[in-house]
């Protein structure tokens, strides 16, 4: 599901992904400006949207899932909700309802657009959920529509904050990054006490990489936030974690993490973002108590429970991580198929490090009929194909593995997140053709996979292997010696 720039201030604080079209596409995860209003009463639509809002921060989404149509029973139109629950259903892997959902907000733009058509947001309402929609091909249209339209209702109202920021996703979308940045100042600007625009425009920087110019905006909105408004604080907070986390600055993420945690225990999403930093740090006890923490504040959360058991594992805590593996699994619903799959595969290699080989096999036999299941229904996800075969190779069965790597690599898109699929297949090929003593054969998808991706350490030590068995010991000790540089060995 690919989302899209938004009017909403999530962004950052949620999972965010780059998408390469036309153009490079920025995307933000949160949907759409809230709103809010002070007054707000127990049953209205501003009410639900905001306890959707923080409960979404807090993750726990099927609960914010529950408040959005909360919202649309009382505003059937609002295309906010629409969107976000969209989104919030793709992100949760409920493809099928996140579409029907998107159809509604499409229909209802549109419907917006014959009465007004220079209505701006309903522009951008439309551009996003066209996006939802996979129809790509629309939604520089949309987009273009909504500049024009912004630009025209900023000539009646030049200092209207919300317009501009309108403007500045809007730029952000069709790729003209510097004319984004300078609507995002144009806000702080006009308004050098909204917090949530300096947050926007942290957000925006973080995405393009600016990552000390980011983490200053983020701060500045941290410290403009009335100290009353917690869920604020804590939400712009995650999103400063996020923006280090793409910076790699892991122990500093923790030292905000630990502060939201202390004054905000009841926070799932920063335990669980904790437990995640400390696994990366080697600190997998103190991970464990962590996602323990999780499982605390929520018994049914299955990715707590696959946190844990990932780290029982670590601590070879063997019998203990199966246990967390099994809740994991029997806790993952099975529409939420390459989850499973992915829970199976792990299970699969503890078993194997384990010892008992037969239960390892049958778990990654497990991951693969789920991912058949997958492919019955769309033959074209070349991620899918990619854990395919590394499940197959898991078995030995490296013929096949090496055609699903083909699956990848014919059906990956020329994004991002495409190229980065496709030159893991070229070194999962690499690897299953190596096996069977391909060795030729293997260093070329090796090859391939450092043309893609320069940075994978583990080509470069494929390609180094293959180059020793071929008998060039000069570049074989260039391409390993790259490889520990990369800090990847066998």
């Amino acid at each position: 599901m690919i989302k899209h720039v938004s009017k909403d201030a999530n962004g950052l604080r949620n999972k965010t992904k780059w998408i390469s079209n036309s153009c490079f596409t920025l995307i933000l995860t949160g949907l759409i400006l809230l709103l809010t209003c002070e007054g707000a009463q127990d049953n209205t639509a501003d009410y639900w949207m905001n306890q959707a809002r923080d409960l979404g921060h807090k993750g726990m989404h099927e609960e914010a899932l529950q408040a959005y149509d909360e919202v649309l029973k009382l505003d059937p139109k609002n295309v906010t909700a629409l969107l976000r629950k969209a989104s919030d259903l793709g992100s949760m892997g409920r493809e099928n309802e996140s579409l029907s959902v998107y159809e509604k907000a499409l229909a209802i733009s549109e419907e917006t657009l014959k009465t007004n058509p220079m209505e701006a947001f309903a522009w951008q309402d439309k551009a996003i959920a066209l996006s939802g929609l996979g129809r790509q091909k629309e939604v520089k249209q949309a987009y273009v529509e909504a500049w024009a339209a912004f630009n025209e209702s900023i000539k009646k109202d030049p200092e209207n904050a919300k317009l501009w920021k309108g403007k500045a996703d809007t730029l952000a979308n069709l790729g003209q990054w510097e004319e984004a940045l300078q609507a995002y100042n144009k806000v702080t600007e006009i308004d050098p006490q909204d917090y949530m625009a300096w947050g926007r425009k942290g957000e925006f920087l973080g995405l393009t990489g600016k990552y000390n110019e980011s983490l200053q905006d983020l701060e500045r909105a941290i410290e403009l936030i009335p100290a009353e408004n917690a869920e604020d604080i804590q939400a712009w907070s995650l999103a400063k974690v996020s923006v280090l986390h793409a910076a790699g600055q892991i122990k500093e993420a923790l030292i905000v993490l630990d502060n939201v945690t202390t004054r905000y225990p009841q926070n799932k999403r920063a335990w669980s973002l904790k437990g995640n930093d400390l696994a990366k740090q080697g600190m997998h006890n103190e991970s464990l108590t962590a996602y323990d923490v999780v499982l605390k504040l929520d018994p049914q959360d299955a990715d707590a429970w696959n946190g844990k058991a990932r780290q029982l594992a670590e601590v070879k805590r063997y019998n203990e991580s199966l246990q967390a593996y099994e809740e994991a699994i029997r806790l993952t619903p099975s529409k939420d198929a390459k989850d499973l799959a992915a829970l199976w595969r792990d299970k699969g290699d503890l078993l194997n490090n384990a010892g008992r080989e037969d239960e390892a096999r049958s778990a990654f036999q497990m991951a693969i009929d789920t991912l058949d299941k997958i492919l019955q229904d769309n033959s074209k996800d070349a991620a899918v194909w990619l854990e395919k075969g590394n499940a197959l190779q898991k078995l030995g069965e490296y013929n096949a593995a090496v055609d699903s790597y083909n699956g990848t690599i014919k059906h990956a898109a020329s994004s991002i997140p495409g190229r980065i699929s496709s030159a893991k297949a070229w070194i999962g090929m690499g690897d299953a053709l190596s096996l069977q003593g391909r060795n030729r054969e293997a260093l070329e998808a090796y090859e391939k996979a450092i043309e893609l991706h320069p940075n994978y350490g583990e080509a470069w030590l494929g390609r180094g292997e293959m180059q020793k068995a071929e008998g060039d010991a000069y570049n074989a000790s260039l391409s390993i010696f790259v490889a520990g540089k990369l800090g990847y060995t066998r």
